[in-house]
């Protein structure tokens, strides 16, 4: 049986794991040993509890799989490379390594991690502290807001952007209702600034303004995890070091190796539904190399996204329909319980 190496346990690995698994010798490797519903991993940092609800371990819905755990630190021809020492044979590689905070500025005081059970850890903190920084005004920005300041409306919470307005990319609907959402809720919102320098949780923006908080949260500098290619494969990756794939989401000049997910280059809004959607045609080229048939396309198409603000609120927004309030609310749990349903 042909040997399938998957990097990366996120929306796009574990599908591509899943679906593969029957029809492979499946090695998925992963620096966690779970899948998380990272669209509701922001609620943990209010309500530790429900982390339950949201993670499963890999080996409970993979159970022909081998599962490492562990940092890749290189892909060889037909090989990779993990903890500088274990090293995995493939006939097919998929790269979904997914993304991280990166920011210019030293981040020893501020919170950047997306994983559960950092996050859980960080709960206690969220609930001392009576200030809180939320440096990023993209989609996890504003939920992190939200889900705080709905759950101790008594806090202090400021979002700082260097955008003129939250949720930039969306529709003026959209950014006006978040606008809306976060005066009615008195968050302070210091937009067209951005943090310039830190020193003991004081935090000065380009303009000279000074913010002094207790805790501090990291949401903006999206960066791919490539950093494992970028010595022996650097023609793999663009000048902002997401990795190139072609129509087919082959990685460029390689016909055995896929990407999915936040990693590559694919332009496009970076979300659970993208991330799963590419690996769906991963899984079915790799099939199709399998039969000699011809390989699909990889086709962008704007999905519906639902950004959350706290438990019972939300924005749902589908091209030029925009829907607001407790519907879009419900809608995100809903999403969720179908999603975690599929890996229970």
């Amino acid at each position: 049986m042909k040997k399938v190496v998957i990097l990366g346990g996120g929306f796009a690995g574990a599908y591509a794991a899943r679906h593969l698994q029957n029809h492979f010798d499946v090695t998925l490797v992963d620096t966690k040993d779970y899948f998380e519903f990272t669209p509701s991993v922001l609620r943990v940092l209010v309500e530790p509890e429900h982390s339950v609800t949201i993670e499963v371990a890999h080996r409970d819905y993979l159970p022909k799989c081998e599962v490492v755990m562990g940092t890749v630190t290189a892909v060889k021809e037909n090989e990779v490379v993990v903890e500088d020492k274990k090293r995995f044979y493939f006939d097919y590689l998929v790269i979904c390594t997914g993304s991280h905070y990166r920011s210019h500025i030293k981040e020893d005081n501020l919170i950047r991690s997306r994983r559960i059970h950092d996050l859980k850890k960080y709960a206690r903190e969220v609930e001392k502290a009576h200030s809180i920084l939320i440096v990023g005004g993209g989609v996890v920005g504003t939920e992190l807001a939200a889900e705080i300041i709905t759950a101790f409306p008594e806090k202090s919470v400021t979002i700082i952007d260097s955008n003129k307005e939250l949720l930039m990319r969306s529709p003026p609907k959209v950014r006006k209702y978040a606008k809306e959402f976060m005066t009615k809720h008195n968050v302070t919102m210091i937009l067209g600034e951005k943090i310039a320098d830190e020193e003991q949780k004081k935090f000065k923006t380009n303009t000279g303004r000074e913010i002094k908080v207790e805790t501090a949260f990291l949401c903006t500098g999206i960066t791919p995890n490539s950093d494992f290619l970028m010595e022996i494969s650097p023609e793999w990756l663009d000048e902002r070091q997401y990795i190139l794939v072609n129509d087919f989401l082959q990685v460029k000049g390689q016909k055995n190796i896929f990407s999915a997910g936040d990693v590559n280059a694919i332009r496009e809004e970076k979300t659970a539904q993208s991330a799963e959607k590419q690996a769906e045609i991963v899984v079915k080229n790799i099939l199709r190399m399998e039969r000699g048939k011809e390989l699909i396309k990889y086709i962008h198409n704007e999905k519906p996204m639902v950004i959350s603000l706290g438990k019972d609120d939300g924005i749902l927004v589908y091209k030029n329909f925009v829907l607001r309030g407790i519907i879009p609310g419900f809608l995100k749990r809903v999403i969720e319980w179908k999603t975690m349903k599929q890996y229970r």
